[in-house]
C-alpha cells in the first residue's frame, strides 16, 4: 500500500469505530470489536520503549503493551501506532513481536536489532495510521478552523503538540 492509501484506510477505521468524531479516538470500540485483541499498559517495559506488539500463537490473539510511564500523550499515540501495525502487518507480527523502538523483543525477552529498511517502512507505515486514525484530515481541519492555535488542536486531539504540527503541515494548513 501507499502511504496515501494507508492513511485513507486508518479514515476508514476512524469513520467505522467512531463515528461521532469523538476526541480522543475511543479505542475501546477497536478492542471490543476485535476478540483476537488486548491493550495492555505496563511499567515493566525498558525506559526506551514506548510499545510493543505481539502474537501469541497459543491464544490465538495480538497484545499491544504500552508502557505507562510515558507521558499520556506519548501512550496515547503509541497505542495507535501499534494499531497500525495490527491493521497492517498482522503477518509479519506473527513472525516477531515489534517495538516502538529500533529494538524488537523475542519471546524470551531478548532484545535484539531489525533490520533497519525493512523497520523504517514498516514504522513509517505505522505513524501514518496512527496520525490519520487519531486526528482524522476532516476533523483537523475543522479544529484548526475553529481554534487557529497548534497547541489547542494538540489538546483536543490528546496528541503532543510536535504530532498536531506535523499533521497540519501534512494537511497543509500551516507552513
Amino acid at each position: 500500500m501507499t502511504i496515501q492509501e494507508i492513511c485513507n484506510y486508518a479514515e476508514e477505521i476512524s469513520k467505522k469505530y467512531n463515528p461521532e468524531g469523538l476526541s480522543p479516538f475511543p479505542y475501546e470500540n477497536i478492542q471490543k470489536d476485535k476478540s483476537d485483541l488486548k491493550i495492555f499498559r505496563t511499567g515493566k517495559l525498558p525506559d526506551k520503549v514506548s510499545g510493543v506488539i505481539g502474537f501469541f500463537q497459543e491464544e490465538n490473539n495480538f497484545s499491544i503493551l504500552i508502557n505507562n510511564t510515558k507521558s499520556p500523550t506519548r501512550q496515547y499515540f503509541t497505542i495507535a501506532h501499534e494499531l497500525g501495525h495490527y491493521f497492517l502487518h498482522q503477518e509479519e507480527i506473527k513472525k516477531e513481536f515489534f517495538v516502538d523502538e529500533e529494538n524488537v523483543l523475542d519471546r524470551a525477552g531478548m532484545l535484539y536489532r531489525r533490520d533497519e529498511a525493512t523497520s523504517t517502512k514498516l514504522e513509517t507505515e505505522a505513524n501514518n495510521f496512527a496520525a490519520s486514525l487519531i486526528m482524522p484530515a476532516e476533523l483537523v481541519k475543522k479544529a484548526w478552523e475553529k481554534l487557529r492555535d497548534v497547541e489547542d488542536c494538540a489538546e483536543v486531539f490528546n496528541v503532543s503538540v510536535e504530532a498536531m504540527s506535523i499533521r497540519l503541515s501534512r494537511l497543509g494548513l500551516v507552513n
